[in-house]
């Protein structure tokens, strides 16, 4: 029988009587489950109520999600996220009572996706699939994020969105002068491309005067037609690009996130080998007085656009910081425009500020031929500042700055022509990215690579003029969450890292943990909960969990 909209109210009525310690908590499972009022996982409701108990939720409202995949409301075919709730998913089917604590390392996850008619392509053609706001996503708002409750979000993987007009809403995700927080989340396949070339400018997540922090995520094939930023864009409040004060601009903030193969077309009619790309930040762009951006022991891989900020693109008037991260083949095509390949890594806008700490941004040496308009790094103006930690591990750079006190230190390792360029094959070898060891994928430096002291980098970065939001970002982990060495090395991997261990059974807050007599089955296991055989001898020197016990390979 077909469930009607009153139902679905009168169904979270009946939620309201379950809350526990002054907090309401729903249970959901996408079929349901025992008496299907959402009092408990035994109880679970049934997914096809989620997406209007979720937009008529009051704030403080706490809504788990076990894993498998959930339909939005059925009266919009969307996503409506309210301020100042917490939204967890991944939760797997063994969860009895109202336990909520989870070991998110383990991989569990939630699935809201656009393709909602089976086709391979998402059905969100004119809005965003995900509003996160106050007010109607098509209306600028007049609000200010920080007049708003945060809304959390764990263990949700968004993918398959598509949006076919240029509006900047977004593809995926629309976030308006709101706070949000994202931890283990995933951002697939979410695409703006048209067959006409016509439409596009949309991110995977879009915001407009919004603080959004992501921890522990992955960004992966997401496509921007004719525009910029296919991972993230960010604009100011009301998507003004015109000067701003502090009040209406943005903050994006990225903690041991992996972006990956994230693309910003121009023209995709163009035959094989002669495609055109976008013209600003294949994963990440900041508009003209967008705001601020923070990467934090990211991997920022395999993006592609037309020219300038190939991996993130800070616009003018804004503030970066790149910390602990790596770049790695991010490279420009615009073979026919030499002139404009600057920063196939970082573009760095008029007037804008970047901070650097111990990264790794090059590229492979076929990618560019390292002429000064090729540069890997890119400096725009005069006027635009750079303020180096050090242990930057750098390919060609091109700094235009004449700022006072601004520029690269000693302690760079900034080649000095083409014959000694830092590239991809002298930086990281034969080295290929993959797993090793944590919830994204990293690349691993040669030996030798990079060598820093963490407390050299950290006390620089203390002395930065860090926004509140971000004043709690995790120096000591790399991206993986191992503990880094006090003489750790450059980039996102530290290989001298040391894995989490936390034998806590009810691990409410802990980042990682592992409980070696409960977590794991036969056979050997990382301690992230990554299956590896049964053959010790053919594993890599590490730590590793076998039958249940921890084990040592050197």
């Amino acid at each position: 029988m077909k469930k009607t909209l009153l139902s679905v109210l009168s169904l979270a009525l009946c939620f309201s009587l379950f809350a526990q310690d002054e907090v309401t908590r729903y249970f959901f499972s996408p079929s349901g489950q025992g008496e299907e009022d959402g009092s408990s996982w035994e109880n679970a409701a049934p997914g096809e109520y989620l997406g209007a108990t979720i937009a008529n939720a009051e704030p403080g409202t706490e809504i788990y999600l076990m894993e498998g995949s959930y339909a939005p409301d059925v009266n919009t075919n969307k996503w409506t996220i309210p301020q100042g709730i917490l939204l967890k998913g991944g939760y797997p089917t063994t969860m009895t009572g109202t336990k909520t604590s989870y070991n998110y390392a383990l991989g569990g996850q939630s699935v809201f996706s656009a393709d909602l008619d089976g086709d391979g392509k998402g059905d969100n053609t004119d809005y965003a699939f995900v509003y996160i706001g106050d007010g109607d996503p098509t209306e600028k708002s007049e609000a200010y994020y920080k007049d708003w409750q945060m809304t959390e979000i764990w263990g949700i993987t968004f993918r398959d969105g598509m949006r076919l007009n240029s509006k900047y809403w977004g593809n995926m995700v629309f976030v308006q002068a709101a706070k949000a927080d994202f931890h283990f989340c995933r951002f697939f396949n979410n695409d703006s491309q048209t067959n006409d070339d016509t439409n596009g400018s949309n991110g995977a997540i879009e915001i407009w005067g919004s603080q959004v922090r992501c921890y522990d995520c992955i960004f992966r094939d997401n496509v921007t037609a004719k525009g910029s930023g296919a991972a993230f864009q960010v604009r100011a409040r009301q998507s003004n690009s015109s000067v701003h004060g502090p009040e209406d601009n943005a903050i994006a903030y990225f903690e041991r996130c992996e972006f990956r193969n994230n693309i910003a077309y121009s023209t995709l009619t163009s035959e094989p080998g002669n495609e055109k790309w976008g013209t600003y930040g294949g994963t990440c762009s900041v508009a003209d007085n967008g705001g601020t951006v923070y990467f934090v022991n990211c991997l920022i891989a395999d993006s592609k656009c037309w020219y300038r900020g190939v991996g993130i693109r800070v616009g003018g008037n804004n503030t970066a910081y790149f910390i602990n991260s790596t770049f790695f083949n991010n490279p420009c095509r615009s073979r026919t425009n030499r002139g404009s390949n600057n920063g196939s890594a970082v573009s760095a806008g008029t007037d804008s500020k970047n901070y650097f700490a111990g990264n790794i941004m090059v590229e492979y040496a076929e990618n560019d031929d390292f002429t000064s308009s090729d540069a890997v790094v890119y400096i725009q103006t005069a006027g635009t500042a750079v303020y180096s930690a050090g242990y930057n591990i750098l390919g060609t750079v091109m700094n235009n700055s004449t700022v006072e006190n601004s520029g690269f230190l000693a302690t760079d390792n900034i080649p000095l022509s083409a014959e000694t360029v830092n590239t991809i094959e002298k930086v990281f070898g034969t080295n290929a990215i993959g797993n090793q060891g944590g919830v994204s994928d990293v690349v691993a430096p040669l030996d030798g690579v990079g060598a820093m002291t963490l407390k050299d980098v950290k006390d620089v970065v203390a002395t930065w003029p860090i926004d509140e939001c971000a004043k709690a970002m995790d120096l000591d982990k790399d991206q993986r969450g191992y503990t880094r060495a006090e003489a750790t090395v450059s980039g996102s991997y530290d290989k001298n890292g040391t894995a989490p261990i936390w034998e806590d059974d009810e691990p409410e807050t802990a980042l990682y943990y592992i409980n070696s007599e409960k977590a794991f089955g036969k056979g050997i296991y990382t301690v992230l909960g990554q299956y590896m055989g049964e053959d010790l001898n053919a594993l890599p020197a590490g730590l590793y969990i076998q039958d249940g016990k921890k084990v040592a390979v050197k």
